[in-house]
């Protein structure tokens, strides 16, 4: 089975990346039974520990980066069904029997592959709390997502957590004199506390 989530899509730092992991059935007891869970439920820490476990039992795992560039100029959840139908075909030649995706709008496109794959469609709200293939896919997303923000942080200084949401993300936003390469410049919040650096997406999208 696969399952297939991501990391970074309500972000305003950093890309969002895209997760895919290939499960045999043996292994998902094992990775439940160490405490693989939603990502978003367990410590950085903890995370960390786990991402060694679940490659060293997965069968394959897949990882589609999607950029703030990208973000700006195009509809995110179109992005978000381009980027899972990437993993899931790259990892269609284990011929997976189920095919697990955390549901994001109707992703009728996502359902629609997985069926024409010959494969079993588990496309929910919530699919990485219900499913450890899924809440693996978090896990890998999550990991590989907060390594690309840690390279930023070092660079450029602590800006908390990247999400619009966060006080300390905000602050240090609004101390920008221009906009760096890794700000989505599309987002409303940019443009309550940093209009200077707002760009607004084309008109369609």
């Amino acid at each position: 089975m696969v399952g297939v989530d991501e990391a970074g899509r309500g972000c305003i730092v950093g890309p969002m990346v895209v997760a895919g992991v290939a499960l045999t059935s043996k292994a998902v007891p094992l990775l439940k039974a160490v405490g693989v869970k939603d990502s978003k439920r367990l410590s950085k820490s903890r995370r960390e520990k786990l991402f060694p476990l679940i490659a060293e039992n997965a069968l394959a795992i897949s990882l589609v980066k999607v950029s703030p560039e990208e973000i700006d100029t195009r509809n995110l959840n179109d992005l978000t069904y381009e980027a899972v139908l990437k993993v899931i075909r790259s990892l269609s030649y284990l011929s997976p029997g189920v095919i697990t995706v955390d549901k994001v709008g109707r992703e009728e496109v996502v359902v629609r592959e997985i069926e024409s794959m010959g494969a079993s469609p588990r496309v929910e709200h919530n699919a990485d709390v219900l499913y450890v293939e899924a809440s693996a896919a978090s896990i890998v997303a999550k990991v590989i997502r907060d390594e690309q923000v840690e390279a930023i942080r070092r660079e450029y200084g602590d800006m908390g957590s990247g999400y619009p949401s966060d006080p300390k993300t905000r602050l240090w936003i609004s101390s920008l004199s221009e906009a760096p390469p890794f700000l989505r410049r599309s987002w409303r919040t940019l443009q309550i506390i940093a209009p200077q650096l707002y760009v607004g997406k084309p008109l369609g999208d």
